[in-house]
């Protein structure tokens, strides 16, 4: 009897086993099928549901949150642009921000997140700082802020605002001749870390050589597979989510390179782009 009972748990094991392989060469299978590069704005449920089970499975955070932001843009706003439920080359994307405008605010009294909430959202509890500021006295982030300290919907980032505004906010220039070396000398002075061996930050800092001072001017996160990385963002107040297949790096920083308002004046450094806290060169401009 417990021969038997030992061979069909043996043969229960074998099944699930089975079925996990089925369902990653599935996943792997459709993956491979959609061109890379490739892009969504996640227009529908097909592509946000497809997005939300790779961030699941990647470890990030509070992705049922980030499920209900974007069905709720994409009913509203995304709706009211038109925006597709479905994959396309992202050199040719381009939504209709007017239109998104217009979408939100016709369903909304209150802000929508930008791109370092959405990140930060996606992170609670996978980044962690030894140390924070005391208190922001930064403009930077002043729309960031509000939104966080006046909307309901936006109460889980409340809880870690210090951690949120000393990650993103400005930081004051030592070194004029090194601007980039100022966001790396944060995450050092504040002891970022993000505890996932798959999951990524990575951020556009500005520079502003007015105020000689450096901020996050986007951000969204990286998720790492054998053969290409998925970035997910949310583009900026009241405009699209996006997530985004790439084979290199490099090739989402070209396509990155494609948003001319990243661009200070011809000529100013910048703007820099971080690995978490590490340094990895210099967008592009491409006009």
């Amino acid at each position: 009897m417990k021969k038997q009972t030992r061979t069909k748990t043996a043969m229960k094991l074998s099944a699930m086993i089975v079925s996990a392989f089925m369902m990653l060469a599935a996943c792997t299978e459709t993956v491979q099928k959609q061109k890379i590069p490739g892009a969504t704005y996640m227009g529908g449920n097909n592509t946000i549901t497809e997005i939300c089970k790779e961030l699941d499975s990647a470890g990030a955070a509070h992705v049922d949150i980030f499920r209900e932001w974007a069905v709720d843009f994409a009913d509203s706003a995304g709706k009211n642009a038109k925006l597709e439920d479905t994959w396309s080359d992202p050199g040719k994307m381009k939504a209709d921000i007017g239109k998104c405008m217009d979408g939100w605010e016709q369903n909304h009294d209150y802000s929508d997140a930008d791109c370092r909430m959405t990140a930060f959202l996606l992170l609670d509890g996978v980044i962690r700082s030894e140390l924070t500021e005391d208190h922001y006295e930064g403009t930077y982030l002043m729309f960031d802020t509000e939104a966080i300290d006046n909307v309901d919907r936006y109460e889980i980032l409340k809880e870690n605002k210090d951690m949120f505004t000393t990650l993103y906010g400005e930081k004051s220039v030592t070194d004029d001749r090194h601007p980039e070396s100022a966001f790396c000398d944060s995450w050092k002075e504040y002891g970022f870390q993000i505890d996932n061996d798959r999951i990524s930050l990575l951020s556009i800092v500005i520079y502003d050589p007015y105020s000689d001072a450096v901020f996050v001017g986007h951000t969204g996160i990286l998720i790492k597979y054998s053969d290409y990385y998925l970035f997910v963002e949310k583009i900026a107040f009241e405009q699209p989510y996006q997530a985004t297949r790439v084979q290199t790096i490099d090739e989402l920083l070209d396509i990155l390179s494609l948003r001319p308002e990243y661009f200070g004046e011809e000529g100013e450094p910048g703007p820099f782009v971080y690995h978490n806290g590490d340094y990895i060169g210099t967008l592009k401009r491409t006009t």
